[in-house]
């Protein structure tokens, strides 16, 4: 009653940390474990991890980095969420490129009205999550519950007031996160540095923190407080939650499952299924997927106008940078005429005359008088502008003793 504990577990990297917190009254102690090249391995190259001996009496909380899930956020026209997950299991597919056979999934409500609700959709392909279980249980370790790493560091934000921006770099890619007054509102997958930091000013938040992250690579062009966190506070803050109450409920998989040993497992199993077929699940079940597909139809029919309207929009877009293609492309081999004239009046010297200029495609005849036309060929051809310039017909002399002449030349880029 007066000792408590939980474990918390984390990737860093190919790396698994384990953190285990004991709270003993009002004091917290952790220790914290690392697994070099966990996820390189085969289960059966991994030894059973160095935890105490016997079955561990505690949550164990694994939390997983952002980039493994899938998450769609969606307003809901009603604030039962049990409703809405169930009505999920049916129409995942609709939100994400998966169905419910391919994946774990759950719901965090993000803000919630008489009116509608914001949640989220967290999903992870079955077949990568049940590798990582895989091989946790080949080093005896089965979680109670699975989470994501935004989650994972609200305990962390502790009493923080405002927005906090936590930033994880990963292999390829950035993982932003935005929290308000300890709330998850914003979780987003950033591919360059460029778009990060787009994402920060758009978004400006009070306190950066940097998670996965060396000193040389946080961004300082920004005033706004930043802080890197140690590797291990991802898995200790996972661990937080089997000791105190934070506000997320979101779990990948059941609990329940998972604490049984295998044979009550198999006992319990055939018995509730039992129960359940003779008794309640045909007749409950019939009535509950009569209610949800109702629900569902009753959305994708709203919002179906949309989805046609976005698709001709997306349609016309194509056709809207095809064309802008097209013209850049053209644009690239063309030389402005205005050009050619501003560079003929610069390298011209001031005692030469150009009485008529002449311009096709990309070639140019200047017509005028001069001092010396014959200094004038190498006077142009020393423009990057122009190249191949020579005299079109032999040079006259004017009554003032000036030289009449034509010269032709390219004009290039």
């Amino acid at each position: 009653m007066f000792s408590q504990r939980a474990m918390g577990l984390s990737l860093c990297g190919n790396d698994l940390i384990i953190t285990t917190i004991w709270k003993k009254l009002i004091a917290y102690s952790h220790e914290t474990v690392k697994i070099k090249d966990f996820m390189l391995k085969d289960p059966l190259q991994l030894k059973p991890a160095s935890l105490e001996k016997g079955k561990f009496a505690g949550d164990i909380i694994l939390s997983l980095p952002r980039e493994f899930s899938i998450i769609r956020e969606i307003e809901y026209p009603h604030s039962n969420l049990k409703e809405l997950r169930d009505a999920l299991a049916y129409q995942l597919d609709s939100f994400i490129p998966f169905s419910n056979e391919d994946v774990y999934f759950d719901i965090h409500a993000l803000s919630h009205s008489r009116q509608d609700t914001k949640v989220l959709i967290v999903a992870m392909k079955k077949m990568e999550l049940d590798n990582i279980l895989t091989k946790l249980q080949a080093i005896g370790i089965t979680p109670s519950r699975v989470i994501i790493s935004p989650f994972a560091f609200l305990p962390i934000l502790g009493e923080k007031k405002g927005p906090v921006a936590l930033v994880s770099k990963n292999a390829k890619n950035y993982s932003y996160n935005l929290f308000e007054n300890n709330h998850l509102i914003l979780s987003s997958m950033i591919k360059t540095e460029a778009e990060l930091t787009n994402q920060i000013k758009t978004n400006l938040p009070g306190e950066i923190l940097w998670a996965n992250v060396s000193n040389d690579i946080v961004p300082n062009e920004s005033k706004i407080p930043a802080q890197l966190l140690d590797e291990h506070l991802e898995s200790y803050g996972a661990a937080l939650y089997g000791l105190s109450e934070y506000p997320c409920n979101l779990s990948l998989i059941s609990s329940s499952k998972r604490r049984l040993n295998a044979q009550t497992g198999v006992m319990f199993f055939f018995i509730g299924f039992l129960i359940c077929f003779v008794f309640l699940i045909p007749y409950i079940q019939k009535l509950n997927n009569l209610a949800i597909l109702k629900t569902i139809n009753a959305q994708i029919k709203a919002i179906k106008k949309d989805v046609s309207v976005v698709e001709k929009i997306q349609e016309r877009t194509a056709v809207l940078d095809k064309a802008v293609s097209n013209i850049n492309e053209v644009k690239g081999s063309y030389i402005p005429r205005i050009d050619v004239i501003l560079e003929l009046a610069k390298v011209l010297p001031n005692d030469a005359w150009a009485k008529a200029i002449t311009i096709v495609d990309n070639t140019f005849e200047v017509e005028g008088d001069a001092v010396s036309s014959t200094n004038l060929i190498p006077i142009l051809e020393n423009s990057p502008l122009f190249s191949g310039v020579g005299l079109v017909s032999p040079v006259t002399k004017t009554q003032s003793g000036r030289e009449k002449f034509r010269i032709k030349g390219n004009i290039q880029r």
